[in-house]
């Protein structure tokens, strides 16, 4: 049996004298960071409390509540709160062809979202069975787009609601909408992620719905099967040119479909809504093969309701429970609640419901090990033994950066790498570097770079967004 070959496995450290000079050890708490976090909803299609089964049942049929200043004020006065979700209609964005009319809640949320420091995402919707309007679709639309009548949601409103068929007058103005959206906000830092929507109830993707009032809940079948795929395949196309610069979140329920499963090829998020007993294998296994630098959100965590009763014991389950059922599954992203006077509820009530979002949720990076590492021709690199503490990968390109004397050195490493196990990430020192560097990293996510606390355990107590690593002993 031969012998191994010097540096056999390419192994870039061999032969090279290194040196430990710092450890860090985990922090232990939430930390707020791009691609990641606890999403409060600010305005949804469930805009209604109660936090029993029946409570539940009882109010989904009194009116809204409206959104106030002061919701969002105490919302995201919560400190583990990193992100403002607003899930409207098409009629709230627009009234008139060729602008936008934003109903006023979404820009307070928008507002909200920038004043504390956090960022948001977005859904549009054109059908909504929890909406109490009969549909969703702008008056200057009405006349002009078909729509098909179905008996879901008689708790919120009228019955029948309806939705719009998907014809090409459809597409052509949902597209128009999108791009107003995308001029006004796609470049915003604050903004994180927008849904692809506009098919299905709750532009989820599905139909599942009654054609009669008391009739079984079927899958409305609008086309063939190929005009369905053109139309997702278009739906998505328009997002894509209305917000180049943002990440698209993808809903599970449509990964049935060409164009969707070929979006997350390339790259798109995730999501999956009810996270519960209706998530399928099959669309758990395309949310799986997703691009490392895609994120996964997932919604949503009622506080109060379980399953615990369920005559099958496989689907008994408390609420409490959810935060980590969606970890175990990659969460870059939890949802809590369907509004933010839920958020609050379970704040004020079951506040250890947060408790795994907060230690788990996302990614979590830190250098467990630092080497100082000389190079042949006598200059220095530092070698980070990064570990990840979360359960998903950044979604993005993670850039490392060495500050000494005014100097700074970077390298960049790519989605996928930072997971899963330590990595060793070799940093350049800056040119005659001192006895001391300051290392900092960035995210770039979509078209975005924003700085990334390090989930390292210092003096102060909260993880901090520069580490300062001695390199003389």
């Amino acid at each position: 049996m031969g012998g191994f070959e010097d540096n056999a496995f390419n192994n870039p450290f061999s032969g090279r004298k290194s040196e430990q000079v710092a450890y860090f050890m985990p922090y232990k708490g939430h930390i707020h960071n791009p691609g990641m976090g606890i999403i409060s909803m600010a305005i949804s299609d469930h805009m209604t409390t109660g936090y029993t089964p029946q409570e539940r049942a009882a109010n989904d049929r009194k009116k809204p509540f409206t959104l106030s200043a002061k919701m969002l004020e105490e919302v995201t006065a919560l400190t583990y709160i990193d992100n403002l979700y607003i899930r409207v209609g098409w009629n709230d964005v627009q009234k008139e062809r060729g602008r936008l009319d934003l109903i006023p809640e979404f820009e307070m949320a928008v507002e909200a979202a920038k004043k504390a420091g956090i960022s948001w995402g977005l859904r549009i919707m054109q059908a909504s069975p929890s909406n109490p309007a009969e549909h969703l679709i702008p008056d200057f639309l009405v006349d002009k787009l078909p729509m098909y009548p179905y008996f879901d949601g008689d708790f919120y409103g009228p019955s029948p609601k309806k939705l719009p068929l998907y014809t090409e007058e459809y597409l052509k103005y949902w597209e128009e909408m999108l791009v107003l959206l995308g001029e006004k906000y796609d470049k915003t830092t604050e903004l994180e992620y927008v849904d692809v929507s506009g098919f299905g109830l709750w532009g989820e993707g599905h139909h599942g719905c009654h054609v009669k009032p008391d009739g079984p809940v079927v899958d409305l079948e609008l086309d063939s099967r190929e005009r369905t795929e053109e139309i997702v395949a278009n739906l998505i196309q328009s997002h894509q040119k209305a917000f180049p610069a943002t990440p698209m979140v993808l809903n599970l329920v449509l990964s049935e479909y060409r164009a969707a499963q070929q979006a997350i090829q390339e790259g798109c998020w995730v999501r999956r809504d009810s996270y519960h007993h209706w998530f399928q294998a099959d669309q758990a296994q395309y949310g799986l093969m997703k691009r490392p630098d895609a994120a996964m959100i997932f919604e949503t965590v009622m506080p109060g309701i379980s399953m615990e009763d369920n005559e099958d014991p496989a689907f008994r389950y408390s609420y409490l429970e959810m935060p980590d059922r969606m970890c175990d599954y990659g969460a870059a992203y939890g949802i809590v609640g369907f509004n933010p006077l839920d958020t609050l509820h379970a704040d004020h009530m079951v506040p250890q419901l947060f408790d795994a979002f907060k230690n788990r949720l996302g990614y979590r990076l830190r250098p467990s090990i630092c080497w100082k590492v000389l190079q042949e021709d006598g200059s220095q690199s530092l070698v980070l033994g990064m570990v990840n503490d979360g359960v998903a990968n950044p979604p993005g390109i993670v850039i490392f950066k060495a500050e000494s004397k005014g100097k700074i050195s970077s390298v960049s490493v790519e989605p996928g790498t930072l997971g899963g196990r330590m990595a060793l990430v070799e940093l350049p020192l800056p040119e005659n570097c001192g006895d001391k560097v300051v290392l900092s990293m960035d995210i770039v996510i979509g078209q975005k770079r924003r700085p990334v606390r390090f989930a390292a355990e210092v003096r102060s107590g909260q993880a901090p967004y520069e580490l300062n690593i001695c390199l003389k002993h």
